[in-house]
């Protein structure tokens, strides 16, 4: 026999069984393709200025493949969200079985309106009553547009009542209105002036509103501090001639007094030049059941007060109860020392101080700017029914 030929025969029979037993299944299809995904287009929100964010609905991407994915969030905020002001960049991933991934991105880009003289300056907080709006109070509210102050709106200094205190003599001519600004600019008089027994050596301003209002509305002034050792100023007073009986006192509601420089030694003045100063005072009272006295607050406006213009505001809501308002947001509450209830009038002013003495140098040696308290505009509301 030959063993080594049948041998052979052998393992050739063997290796066809081999082949034809594995050719009887495909080969496996190997996948190299990615999902498919594709993101919808920016959203652009715009919000109100006292809005700090809305809820946005968007078409969630979902990937698609011919062995099936696995669609995920990688980066960004869910449909349904709130989001804020600024810009949310959400991407999305899509994952196969075999590894192979695909990503998309969009925006979500949410901005603020400019705030408008049709409303008051609020930012992030709407503090508005549900059913109410707010209507602008004309006669007390000035956008200083014209080249001259209006009359029918505000008096110039009126020397048969308060002249200022010394050495900070009140005079018309340091009251100039141009491009759409008030200024009231300090100076030091030609020759000092003597009066009701007082030595004046420097030029102040009062502009006081022809028309008074009563509690329950909100108030408002965009203005920029003076650089000067004067005051910079935005309050309300009555005139206590107005009244009788037990309401024949005074009452002040000081929203802003700040001065421009310095001179004063005592540590509590250190930072009156960067901050906002609010007071409210009861005095002069006819009846002993009246308190007097003084209750205020302050807050630190984040540099000098003479570097930029902000809005300085108050909402005299009652008697008891004043909400003050640095750049359209509530910085502090106020609770008088005795009811505030009476008819108040307007002011804008610069003033010197008793605290805050004049430089040796007398303290006007800057520009006609550097020497301005600049007013963009002062704006009452009330609220009415919506």
């Amino acid at each position: 026999m030959n063993t080594k030929k049948y041998t052979y025969l052998f393992l050739s029979f063997f290796m066809l069984i081999i082949h034809f037993g594995c050719s009887k299944d495909e080969p496996e299809e190997i996948d190299t393709e990615s999902p498919v995904l594709n993101c919808p287009d920016d959203v652009v929100l715009t919000i109100e200025s006292y809005e700090n964010s809305i809820v946005v609905t968007y078409e969630t991407p979902k990937g698609v493949d011919n062995f099936g994915s696995n669609t995920t969030q990688i980066e960004g905020l869910a449909s349904g969200e709130s989001f804020p002001e600024g810009t949310t960049t959400n991407t999305f991933k899509a994952t196969d079985i075999a590894g192979n991934s695909t990503i998309c991105s969009f925006n979500v880009i949410i901005t603020k309106n400019a705030a408008n003289d049709n409303v008051p300056y609020f930012i992030d907080e709407n503090p508005t009553p549900a059913n109410k709006k707010w209507t602008k109070v004309e006669n007390l509210s000035d956008e200083f547009n014209t080249d001259e102050l209006d009359e029918t709106k505000w008096k110039n200094t009126d020397p048969n009542k308060w002249i200022g205190r010394a050495p900070g003599l009140f005079k018309k001519n340091t009251v100039s209105q141009s491009e759409g600004s008030l200024k009231l600019t300090a100076d030091i008089l030609p020759s000092p002036e003597v009066v009701n027994g007082n030595t004046f050596t420097h030029a102040g301003s009062n502009i006081t509103s022809i028309n008074s209002i009563r509690v329950g509305h909100y108030f408002e002034a965009r203005m920029k501090s003076s650089k000067t050792f004067m005051s910079s100023t935005f309050w309300l007073i009555n005139d206590r001639n107005d009244a009788s009986g037990c309401d024949k006192r005074t009452t002040e509601l000081d929203i802003q007094e700040c001065v421009g420089q310095i001179t004063s030694t005592e540590s509590w003045t250190a930072d009156k030049d960067e901050e906002m100063g609010s007071n409210t005072h009861s005095r002069n009272t006819s009846c002993t059941t009246t308190p007097e006295g003084s209750v205020g607050d302050h807050v630190n406006i984040g540099g000098k007060a003479y570097d930029d213009y902000h809005v300085y505001a108050a909402w005299w809501k009652s008697a008891t109860e004043i909400d003050f308002y640095l750049d359209g947001k509530k910085v502090y509450t106020v609770t008088p020392k005795a009811e505030f209830n009476l008819q108040m009038y307007l002011r804008l002013v610069v003033e010197t101080y008793d605290w805050n003495p004049v430089p040796s140098d007398g303290g006007m040696t800057g520009s006609f700017e550097d020497r301005s308290t600049s007013y963009d505009w002062v704006r009452t509301w009330k609220l009415e029914d919506n």
